[in-house]
This record gives structure tokens, C-alpha cells and sequence, in this order.
């Protein structure tokens, strides 16, 4: 969880603060990332290339719960940059689900960002979405099975909680 010092510090460009923000949301940016790019390579350098413009206009975000969306946003928009320039990679069905009626994904992962933590997140995801088993999302994650399964559980809690009063 990143404080609103370390929030303040990271706007200054401090170089710790820097670190910790990159630690807290790389495998949420890298998990945005990898659902359009499937090519881990590919997936590693749009990662770099996201954290760099996030640095480059870390001063847009105006406070330390923007920073999140903030973060996925542009993981997303370099990942369809990517897609756009190395058109050999599109495939018509990834490009009705980015643009059509069809894309259903990124309006759940809208509704479970502001509610759940980063882990929760990619454990509910890749668990509800891609309906992965969980020995495939220890494989992805490194969170032990046993671990992500308690992750799952917390997290359809909360969502039960949060969502009986929308």
C-alpha cells in the first residue's frame, strides 16, 4: 500500500519512493499488460516503457488513489500502442474485443480495482476471467496455490460486502 508520503515523495521523484511504487504495481501493470500482449519479451518492454511514462507524467496524478487507475491506464494504452505498431501481431478478434461491444474484461477489472488489493485483483482475474487452474496461477504469480486460494475467497467476500449496497 502506498502512503500519501510516499504518494508526495514519488511526485518529488524520489528515488526510494520511486522504487516502492514500482515494486507495489508492477505485476498488476505487468497482468494489464499481458492480457492484449502475450509474448512475455514483449510484455517485459512494454512494462519498462510504462513505468518510464508514468515517470515521465507522474505530475497528472493528483492523489495517491488516482495513481492505481493511473498505472493501468497506461499500461493498457502502451500495450495497444504496441499492438497498433507491429500489426503482424493483430488478430481481428483481439481488436473487436478492444474496441467492441465484446470487450467485458476491462469493465471487470473497472469495478474490481477500486475494491480490492493488487494481488486480489490478479488472483480474481485470472481465476473468474481466464478460468485458470490454480496450479496455472501459481505458475504465473509465484503466490502458492493454497495462498491464492485464501486470496480468492477474501477477495469474493469483500465483493459480496461491497457490491450488496450498489
Amino acid at each position: 500500500m502506498i502512503t500519501k508520503q510516499t504518494f508526495n515523495d514519488f511526485l518529488q521523484g524520489q528515488e526510494e519512493a520511486t522504487e516502492m511504487v514500482y515494486r507495489e504495481y508492477r505485476n498488476l501493470a505487468y497482468f494489464v499488460i499481458a492480457t492484449y500482449v502475450k509474448n512475455q519479451d514483449d510484455c517485459n518492454d512494454i512494462l519498462s516503457d510504462t513505468f518510464l511514462k508514468v515517470l515521465q507524467s507522474r505530475e497528472s496524478v493528483k492523489n495517491p488513489d488516482g495513481l492505481k487507475q493511473f498505472i493501468c491506464t497506461v499500461a493498457k494504452n502502451e500495450a495497444i500502442n504496441f499492438i497498433r505498431k507491429d500489426s503482424h501481431l493483430v488478430k481481428s478478434e483481439l481488436i473487436d474485443e478492444m474496441y467492441g461491444e465484446s470487450d467485458k474484461s476491462n469493465d471487470v477489472l473497472n469495478i474490481l480495482e477500486p475494491l480490492l488489493s493488487n494481488k486480489e485483483v490478479i488472483v480474481v482475474y485470472y481465476k473468474a476471467i481466464f478460468e485458470m487452474t490454480w496450479d496455472e496461477i501459481t505458475k504465473e504469480t509465484g503466490i502458492p496455490s493454497s495462498t491464492a486460494r485464501l486470496i480468492y475467497k477474501q477477495a469474493k467476500d469483500k465483493l459480496k460486502k461491497e457490491l450488496r449496497y450498489v
